[in-house]
Formats: C-alpha cells, structure tokens, sequence
C-alpha cells in the first residue's frame, strides 16, 4: 500500500515530492555549511584545542533540533516552526516570543553571510576585501537575497540547482576532510597547548559551544518550507537518520582538520590560532591555504572559491526566506499589525518585511564585527530551539493521540505519556545555553534583552489597544487580507443616494452587494449608507424643517432602500436625509463628512436642454446616462463613484433606446 504524502492543504508550485525532502535538506544544509564557512573562526578563537569537540557537541545539538523540528512539523502541516509548536502547545503569547526571537537571528545570518563572502571572493580581486569594497559587495548581496524574495525566486529549475548546490557543498567538505587527514594527519597538534579550564576556560568553551549553533537558523528554514512540499514519512525518517549520522562527523572533522592544518601556538599574549585571527573571516579558506605540497592547496582554495561565496549567499537567501515566512505567519495571527505581513500583488511575498529586514542586516553589515552578530545570534537561537523543544514535550501531554508521521524515537514513560528523551536532552541543553549567554556575554545579553522587550512591549500594545484581544488566544485572518492590489479598493463604507424612482432597489442591491463582497473574516462589517437629498431654494435657510410633502417622500424612499439593503445580513446600513441647494452638492458633502469610499448612483436621464456640451444639453459629448447631477458628483467626489444602468432602464426612459445598456456605465477614479 502506497503511504499518502504528507504537506501542506494548498499544492502549488513546489509541491513536487521528487524535491520535496531534497529541497527541505538543500535548506538546512545550507546553514551548516555557512555555519563552517562563517563561525570555524570566531569557535576557534575561544575553543583554541577544543574546537573539534566544540563542533562534534554542537552537531549533537543539531541532530535533537532535527528530531524535534522533525515531529512537530510532521503533527501540523503549517509554517512558522517553533513558533507553530509553540502556539499548538502553549499559547500566543510564547509563540510570539519564540518567533520574535528568531526575526533578528534571521537578520544576523543575513548581515553575517554577507561579510563573509567578500572574503571568500579575494583570492579573486583582492577590492573585495578593501575596506570599501567589502561594504559595497556586503550591501550589494543583501540587496540582491532580498529582490530575490520578493521577486518569488522559486521554481523546479532553481530547487534543482540549490539541491545540486547542497550537494557540492557536502563534496567540498568530505574532500577538505580526506585531503586534511592525507596532508596534514598530526593527532598531537590537537592537544599540544591545551589546558582543560584554563586554555581554554570554562567560560569561553561555553560561549564557543552556543556560537558553533548558527546552523539553527537552517531548520527553522526548512521547518517554515515544509508545508509547501510533498514528504512522506519514510523519507523524512530516512534524511534525518542521514543526517543524524552524517553532521556531527563533518562538523567534527572539519574543526579537527582545521586545528591539524592552523594549529594552536603558545604566543606573548597566550594560546591561539591563526583561525581566530589573520584568518576570522574566512576560516575555511585559510584552512585551505595551509596545505601542503602546493597543488593540494590549489585545488582546495579553487573547490572553496567556487562553493563558499554561493553557499553564503544562498544561506542569505534562506534566512530571509525564513524571515518572510515567519512575518507572514505572525501577521496573518494578529502578533503585529498587518502592514508589516502586506504581500506584493505580483508574488504575494510581504516585500514590507523583506525591505525592513534588509536595511537592518546591511546597517548590521556595515561595521562588520563578527563576534558582536555572533553573540547576538546564540541569544535568539538557543531560546527559540528551546522553545520547540519544550513544545514538542508539552504535545505528548496534551495532544498524546494526535497523529505523528515521524515520532522521536528513545522514550521513556512519565505520568502515562511517552516522553521522548531526545527532545528532553534537547530542552536541557539549550536552555543551560541560553543562559549561559545572558550570563557571559554582556552584548548580546543587554542587545538580544532589550530586542525581546521591545517586541513584547509592542505586542501587548498591538493586541490589548489596537486589536483589543487577549494576549494568549488565536485570532487568525486569511492570507487575503494582506494582499492590497495598487488597483482594488476596499468597499467598507458605500454611500447610495436614492431619488424614490423605481430604479432604487437595483441600484441599492448592486451596492449591497459590493459591500458583502468586501467582508473579511477578522474585519467589521461594511456599511451602506442610504441617502436622500432634499434640495431647497435660496430663499429657505437650510436650517428650517423641509416641506411636510418632501419630507415623507424622503422617508418613504430611505425607508424602502433600507428593507432592500436589509436583505445583506452582513451589512450595517445606515440612513442619511440631507438638505442642501443642490442634489448633488448634497452627495458629496455626505461623502467626505462620513469618509464614504464609494458611491453608487443609478443612471438618471440627461437634462432636455439643446445646445450642445456648453449647456450640457443631450447634444453634448458626455454619455446619455450623465445627468447634471451625476456630472457634479463624478467631478467633485473624494471617492470612487460607480454608475449602473439596471437593465430596465430603457424601458422605464432613464436612457437612450437607440444607445446599447451598459453594467456598469461609469467607474470613476479616486
């Protein structure tokens, strides 16, 4: 029996199950290779002998994020990753937490990746690396990952070509392996100078164990992509058993090939390598340039040169792909205003957040300190996989029945449920992480604190003042309502002026419905507002009562336009008798004191004047259907106005006989 696939309710595009997993590893992958390509040296620095050990623990790491992302996402075919667990789980309020925590790491990895590349690109052109140059490639990347985004860059050739990319990268890091262990195999560098608790200490080994788990952001990725592919169970249980055995050796034996080739030396100030310092910003690269005979070396800078910039740029890609999904899933749950989750009309991608996250990865960018983004970076992504892996835990307790296509395996019995002890180890360990960032790292701890409270501070705001919700409970809005076309209008509130012809119920039932058309789910009801115009003479102050005749005449109309608009359960409508010196001045003096968006007219029928278009007369140019008061309303409305001819209209002389009906007539601009 053939197993269902698994995914997202919507198939577009993407949902193709030949790259379904393929694409999901392309996206993680790409993290752990700029994991290696960008943090090798800042581990470096702090691990000194340690490195190895540091990256085989943060692999570790990895492999249990792995396991939980694996499960919670196989429960719920929805983006957002530990954002999604969280809010299944617990609530609203830890899901924003968990999701606001991972938009600046999204950001960093941006700013990072691009002051990486430019290094990796000088044996090249050495301007890359110039002061200058270096910030012009940086800006010029981050400008491109982000009309990438917004331009939809996905397609079965361009999946085709990052999974040939994930693969390549792979090959270049089995390779940097092998010739490593074939040129530079000395085991004993790995321990020469080293001194447990003292060179390096406890508290730099922590802070360089939390760095190596830059590859986080990779998952989150993936996770946020996953409900738009096709997967099947067995094969995602396959790619994570892969990669479960594949990441913590090539993380393992890169750092260990790395400290073989640019060992550790005793210098004036202590301990250290040159990964750490003439080789910080492109680490992988250095490692290359110390092998010997010089053909290895050759080809093994040539491999680098060639893979490292495009997997830098393509992690930049993946971040922001990331970011763009997890904006788009905080705005369509009312976590921030919706303009910041607004889609382009062409791609649908919320270009709004994607222009924000690209101007401050590049202000990031520009002074280029990697230590400073890196510690930040550990603050958001050892809260945030915490998070998912205390969700994944709660689900057993609360949801035990829920249908897992992939489940953590190891578990043990707590209180009647399977608790599965990967996600447990995991919980523990990166929540020891998290604090070990507040405690030894002053910037990240006062930047990453003072990100957190500010997105709290406005969360509470946004939901407490503006939406008036609580602070924990779902209120979800459809993806449509953050598509605003350059085009469409939003028919909220529509103004129909009735005359107490027989024309008014069509003219009152086509505003009608407009106005149920324009109802979202989340968003008040529209209104529809019945106005009659009662025009008096000069000689009458517009403040005396009108007429006892005109007046009931109005009410009559208003009244019967009313039981029509009525019809609308969804729609609010309203009633509106206007003096005025003329009809039509009367309109539009309602229009701008109600702030109408619409104005719906019947057509009325021209004025019996001859004379052509100076009088107005039916000789002019303007169509039949433009009366006088139609004209004025046309050329002085603050609205769009919408003027409909019923198709009786002929027969009851409100038009030409000889002039073809049209619906609708008239669409004026605003």
């Amino acid at each position: 029996m053939n197993e269902p696939a698994r995914g997202g309710e919507q198939r577009g595009p993407l949902a193709r199950r030949a790259l379904g997993v393929p694409v999901l590893f392309a996206v993680a992958y790409s993290a752990v290779g700029f994991s290696l390509y960008f943090s090798l040296g800042v581990v470096a620095e702090r691990g000194l002998g340690l490195t190895p050990l540091l990256f085989l623990g943060a692999g570790l790491m990895f492999v249990l994020a792995t396991l939980s992302f694996a499960e919670g996402g196989s429960m719920y075919a929805e983006p957002g990753g530990s954002a999604n667990f969280s809010r299944h789980a617990f609530n609203e309020l830890v899901s924003f937490v968990a999701a606001w925590a991972l938009l600046i790491d999204f950001i960093l990895v941006i700013a990072l990746a691009a002051v990486s590349a430019p290094h990796y690109l000088e044996p090249l052109w050495s301007g890359f690396t110039d002061g200058k140059g270096e910030v012009l490639t940086a800006v010029g990347i981050i400008g491109a990952v982000a009309f990438m985004n917004i331009a939809g860059w996905w397609g079965f050739r361009h999946q085709r070509l990052l999974v040939a990319l994930a693969l390549g990268d792979l090959v270049v890091q089995m390779l940097l392996i092998a010739l490593g262990v074939a040129v530079v195999f000395e085991p004993d560098r790995l321990t020469q100078n080293l001194s447990l608790f003292d060179s390096p200490t406890l508290e730099d080994s922590v802070y360089a164990l939390v760095i190596a788990t830059v590859a986080f952001a990779g998952i989150e990725a993936a996770s946020d992509l996953a409900p738009d592919l096709d997967w099947r169970a067995r094969d995602l249980r396959r790619s994570v058993t892969a990669g479960a055995a594949l990441l913590p050796i090539i993380y393992a034996g890169v750092a260990a090939v790395a400290l073989m080739a640019v060992p550790v030396v005793l210098g004036p100030d202590g301990a250290s390598t040159a990964l750490g310092d003439t080789f910080v910003e492109n680490p992988v690269l250095g490692v290359a340039q110390s092998f010997d005979p010089p053909w290895v070396s050759t080809v093994m800078q040539v491999a680098v040169v060639a893979v490292a910039p495009a997997v830098l740029v393509w992690a930049a890609s993946t971040a922001m792909l990331g970011l763009s999904r997890h904006v788009y899933v905080l705005a369509t749950n009312r976590q921030i205003p919706s303009w910041l989750g607004k889609l382009g009309p062409a791609r649908s991608t919320p270009y709004v957040a994607i222009l924000a996250a690209a101007a401050i990865a590049a202000a990031l960018a520009i002074p280029a300190d990697i230590e400073l983004l890196a510690g930040i970076y550990a603050f958001g992504a050892t809260l945030s996989i915490a998070l998912a892996h205390a969700s994944v835990l709660r689900l057993r307790f609360t949801e035990p029945d829920r249908p897992r296509p992939f489940r953590i395996p190891w578990e043990v019995t707590m209180r009647g449920r399977s608790v599965p002890l990967p996600a447990l180890i995991g919980f523990i360990v990166t929540a020891l992480a998290w604090l070990s960032v507040i405690a030894f790292h002053e910037e990240a701890r006062w930047v990453g604190g003072g990100w957190m409270a500010f997105g709290l501070v406005g969360y509470v705001i946004y939901r407490t003042v503006v939406e008036q919700t609580s602070l924990t409970k779902r209120v979800e809005v459809p993806a449509a309502a953050l598509v605003k076309r350059v085009r469409d209008a939003e028919y909220d509130d529509i103004l129909v002026p009735v005359f107490g012809s027989s024309l008014d119920d069509d003219i009152v039932s086509t505003a009608g419905r407009l106005a149920d058309a324009a109802l979202s789910p989340g968003e008040g009801s529209p209104r529809l507002r019945i106005l009659y115009v009662i025009e008096l003479p000069l000689t009458v102050p517009l403040t005396s009562p009108p007429p006892r005749d005109r007046a009931d005449v109005a009410s009559a109309a208003v009244e019967r336009a009313t039981e029509v608009a009525r019809e609308y359960e969804t729609v609010e409508v309203h009633q509106t008798v206007q003096k005025a010196r003329d009809v039509g001045a009367g309109i539009v003096q309602v229009a701008r004191d109600f702030g109408a968006q619409m104005i719906v007219m019947g057509a009325e029928p021209p004025t019996r004047i001859r004379g052509g278009a100076i009088l107005g007369g039916v000789g002019g140019a303007r169509p039949a259907e433009i009366g006088p008061i139609t004209e004025y309303v046309l050329r002085r409305a603050p609205c769009r106005v919408l003027v409909t001819a019923p198709a009786d209209a002929v027969s009851l002389g409100a038009l030409d006989p000889n002039r073809p009906l049209l619906e609708p007539v008239v669409d004026s601009p605003e």
